[in-house]
């Protein structure tokens, strides 16, 4: 039969996860900022063991910090996390809730990476791109997703991301990701002598008291 002969009637997105990419224009003096909180944060915290190997994770206190840099960021991730929403669901009333979110600053360094996880009990993650190194293997400091469906498929066609099992990206300086939480991932290791640093967060919605 020949398509001419058929009338599309819509293609809809069942269980698509989506990916949001954003880049900050002008993000240097940001990212300087941003690098010098890190290293005054660092000096003054032994950090938290999380998903994170061989490097620091600072505490959750994101958006609870008052450095300049924070402050700006935190608005960025806050704008970011309202226009994915409006994406996904045009009619969501934000005066019915209140985004709570927390932060963290994660360092790594040659050798750093992230293992594979995911973030309960949240609705949107993210991470922001403050210093993305050139490593020695091309996909150093990459991100990995990976489906979050449980059938294993043997058969798939060629290049249609909603087939494929995983995802690999390499992020710049300056740019925002985010995802549902539920997306499991995980970072490749820094391959540089430099090292990787990004701010990560979540964010969830709580319905306010009436």
């Amino acid at each position: 039969m020949s398509l001419s002969r058929l009338k599309p009637q819509g293609l809809h997105p069942l269980f698509f996860s989506p990916l949001a990419v954003f880049q900050l224009e002008n993000a240097d003096d940001l990212n300087d900022l941003l690098l010098e909180e890190a290293v005054n944060r660092r000096a003054d915290s032994p950090g938290l063991d999380r998903s994170n190997w061989q490097g620091w994770h600072s505490e959750d206190d994101f958006f609870q910090r008052e450095e300049p840099g924070c402050l700006r960021l935190g608005e960025y991730m806050l704008d970011a996390v309202r226009g994915c929403t409006l994406a996904v669901s045009p009619e969501f009333d934000f005066d019915r809730y209140t985004i709570q979110a927390e932060g963290w600053i994660n360092v790594l360094g040659r050798g750093g990476l992230n293992t594979p996880h995911d973030h309960p009990a949240w609705v949107w993650s993210g991470c922001y791109y403050v210093k993305v190194p050139e490593g020695e293997n091309p996909l150093s400091g990459s991100i990995e997703f990976f489906d979050t469906r449980t059938n294993v498929r043997t058969l798939t066609v060629d290049a249609a991301a909603c087939f494929a099992s995983k995802f690999v990206m390499k992020p710049k300086p300056g740019m925002l990701l985010m995802f549902p939480s539920y997306l499991r991932h995980w970072v490749y290791p820094n391959d540089s002598d430099e090292e990787r640093v990004t701010v990560a967060f979540n964010a969830r919605f709580v319905r306010r008291s009436s």
